[in-house]
């Protein structure tokens, strides 16, 4: 018999990038260069009902009225601060028509994802009024060839944006998860020019947090740097930072839970974790444990870390299993997020001997990890969560989840039965117990 061998060629494609925020200003007060930022005299502040009431507005109002008495100007400012959670494109559009008729010069957003991703959406629409919604939630499988193309942002306003909790890395980057509070679908939308102009990372900000904000936004964290390390789009550039954020989650996240206010330097590397995090997944992008739960915060209104927390130990022993239909990229020529579940459990100094050793004991680590932090790791132990409900809607999740922006990047496709499973499995938390003998 004859065999007729094709050559296939190598695919050209794309370069790399990685891209963040012009200016990153970092460490305690740090939101102190609202003094000194240039070209701002006209400010349109974002925030939410809780960052009036806890002050944070009145920090960054003191500091641009502080300005004139630098010699820097006057600044006028104008404050919105009816951002909710899960921010909607109705809400975005009532802060647009205030923005529109302020003309800033720089947007502030100060508070946690959802106020920063709304400010995204009103900046988007400030600079470019005739974009139309629809357009910009088109999916894609690589950002640099999509359909559409998100018009520069810039021109009119900067945004600078203040993180108040560790955890979403939106000031970093070009995500904005915007919902349609009539369908109640969340939209990611995606693209480098959402990326903002200033990111400020004050720990102050952050040393209040309460426990379990601490311990959900803090696996969120964790979640980021994990999905941006076995993503099919990792590069060094991500590899280095999502490594890094790995270890330090790990390292002070349970501190920061337990003694809050009174251990700063944990409340600190976890506001930094949360940046460096951010760094990575801005562009490796995450995978299935984000589309899962981004599905199950909207159908059940699950805390986000929550969700995350709790799926992450399933999606890390779906991953680390080879599988018969491995992630599509060019570059991605080999599976390997066996083989990077591995190091991670030996940065963490886990005793792996062996791949699959690696992956199962980072896989229970991650479980540990959240139990330590007070997170009961399945969702039958969320009161207001039944098993009816969640089993019956875990086929529609998993579909829903299949059409998420995450997926694509995720090492392994995560079929919709296959994602239905973990739904089951992470119900009852069933088989997370690791025996090391």
């Amino acid at each position: 018999d004859l065999l007729n061998i094709k050559k296939v060629g190598q695919r050209r494609n794309n370069m790399q990038w990685f891209k963040i925020p012009s200016k990153i200003y970092i460490e305690r007060n740090s939101i102190e260069y609202l003094h000194d930022m240039r070209e701002m005299s006209k400010v349109f502040i974002v925030a939410d009902q809780s960052m009036v009431r806890l002050g944070f507005v009145t920090r960054v109002t003191d500091q641009l009225e502080s300005r004139s008495a630098r010699g820097r100007g006057k600044v006028t400012y104008e404050l919105f601060c009816d951002v909710e959670p899960d921010p909607s494109i109705q809400t975005v559009r009532k802060g647009l028509t205030l923005m529109q008729a302020f003309e800033p010069d720089t947007i502030i957003a100060i508070g946690g994802g959802s106020v920063m991703d709304a400010a995204k959406g009103m900046w988007l629409f400030y600079e470019h009024p005739e974009v139309n919604f629809d357009d910009l939630k088109q999916k894609f499988m690589d950002i640099r060839k999509r359909a559409f193309r998100y018009p520069e942002l810039g021109k009119k306003a900067s945004l600078v944006c203040i993180p108040t909790t560790s955890g979403t890395g939106s000031e970093v980057t070009p995500f904005a998860v915007i919902t349609d509070k009539e369908t109640h679908v969340k939209y990611p939308l995606t693209d480098y020019s959402l990326t903002p102009t200033v990111a400020i990372i004050d720990p102050a900000l952050t040393m209040n947090l309460p426990k379990t904000v601490t311990a959900n936004t803090g696996m969120d964290v964790l979640t980021h740097a994990v999905e941006a390390y076995v993503s099919v789009l990792a590069s060094d550039f991500t590899d280095a930072l999502a490594l890094k954020a790995v270890q330090m989650v790990f390292d002070y996240l349970p501190r920061a839970v337990h003694n809050g206010p009174n251990d700063p330097e944990a409340r600190e590397k976890m506001h930094n974790a949360s940046a460096i995090a951010g760094m990575a997944f801005a562009n490796a992008f995450l995978g299935m444990n984000h589309s899962m739960a981004h599905k199950i915060g909207a159908e059940f209104g699950v805390p986000h870390g929550q969700a995350n927390a709790i799926l992450l130990p399933y999606t890390i022993r779906y991953n680390g299993t080879k599988p018969e239909k491995p992630g599509v990229w060019p570059k991605y020529n080999y599976y390997r997020a066996d083989e990077r579940y591995a190091q991670l459990a030996k940065a963490l100094g886990l005793p792996v001997n062996s791949v699959e050793e690696g992956v199962e004991l980072f896989a229970h680590a991650v479980w540990q990890l959240g139990e330590d932090c007070g997170i009961p790791m399945r969702f039958n132990s969320i009161p207001y969560l039944n098993e009816e409900d969640w089993m019956a809607a875990a086929e529609k999740l998993s579909y829903l989840a299949y059409e998420d922006q995450c997926s694509p990047a995720n090492p392994r496709v995560p079929m919709v039965a296959d994602m239905q499973e973990i739904l089951r499995k992470s119900w009852t938390g069933e088989v997370i117990e690791y025996d090391h003998h």
